[in-house]
């Protein structure tokens, strides 16, 4: 039997492969393994069918599943750690290199200023660093669905481009389109086909793109962005599209609780300097301990 390893769950992907079974609330991830042991691709099963997969009992996938979510909890643990030592290094060397001290508040009375301001300056350096770091972003595979060119009672018409290749798709009545309606139907259906084949026929340039961003530093919001061209990619590869939610229009157009103003300052924030407050965690931030 092939021996498989559960890399998680995900609510991307709805419909168990073994079984067929749809519209499930989310699938199992199970990574088939190689002779050496390495994930070889991904699969996607129910909880009962993965068990049947994999030969192991619910409870064993299940305890699988969690397994997976502690080790990725503690991989973006660690890297958020790793993050935070790295800016906390760069703040003493900065500090160090202008006034001849790794400490922030021995650097603050070299200077004549206040420690807050100080580090202020440090943390904008440091951003400016991250920014630069990041002034060549990974170009992402184009893709968009322009509105519709031509509009008229016997045909409709849209232009759709995925990356960099352009499809004009046309549709018209006759045969079994024969009102508005089935035409409005029959013209989606077409886009939603074209979409599906021309994103399929990139899957590469996605996959291509989370990789070379994985490779990138790390910056704020990264395991997001290559979650996000991640599924992109899977999307593509099984010819799924992305359902956008809506807007609940009634709650926006509500106004906003009305606003009192105080001068009373909060008991749980702290004066770093007069007349200037923050919470104990911020302060603490600011002080670099």
């Amino acid at each position: 039997m092939k021996a498989y390893k559960v890399l998680g769950t995900t609510d991307d992907v709805t419909t168990c492969e073994l079984c067929g079974k749809p519209e499930l609330k989310g699938t199992v991830v199970l990574a088939p393994l190689d002779e050496d042991g390495n994930p070889d691709g991904e699969c996607y099963f129910g909880v009962s069918c993965a068990a049947k997969a994999a030969g192991w009992t619910q409870r064993e996938v299940r305890a699988g599943i969690k397994t997976a979510k502690d080790e990725e909890r503690a991989r973006q643990q660690a890297e958020r750690d790793a993050a935070w030592a790295a800016e906390r290094e760069f703040l003493a060397a900065w500090y160090e290199e202008r006034y001849g001290t790794r400490d922030l508040h021995e650097a603050a009375e070299r200077a004549g200023v206040s420690t807050v301001r100080l580090s202020g300056e440090a943390i904008h350096a440091y951003r400016e660093v991250q920014r630069a770091a990041e002034s060549a972003p990974v170009e992402e595979p184009a893709e968009e669905l322009e509105v519709v060119e031509e509009s008229g009672v016997e045909h409709r018409e849209t232009l759709v481009r995925v990356a960099g290749v352009e499809r004009v798709i046309r549709t018209e009545i006759g045969g079994k389109v024969r009102t508005t309606k089935q035409l409005e139907t029959a013209h989606t259906k077409a886009v939603k086909a074209a979409l599906v084949e021309m994103r399929r026929a990139n899957v590469e340039g996605y996959k291509r793109a989370a990789d070379e961003l994985e490779a990138r530093p790390w910056f704020p919001l990264k395991d997001l962005d290559v979650k996000r061209l991640r599924n992109i990619a899977r999307r593509a590869e099984r010819g799924t599209l992305h359902s956008h939610g809506t807007y609940d229009v009634a709650a926006m157009r509500k106004p906003h609780p009305p606003v009192r103003f105080t001068d009373a300052v909060p008991e749980y924030l702290v004066e770093v300097e007069p007349g200037h407050y923050a919470t104990d965690e911020a302060a603490e931030s600011l002080a670099l301990f």
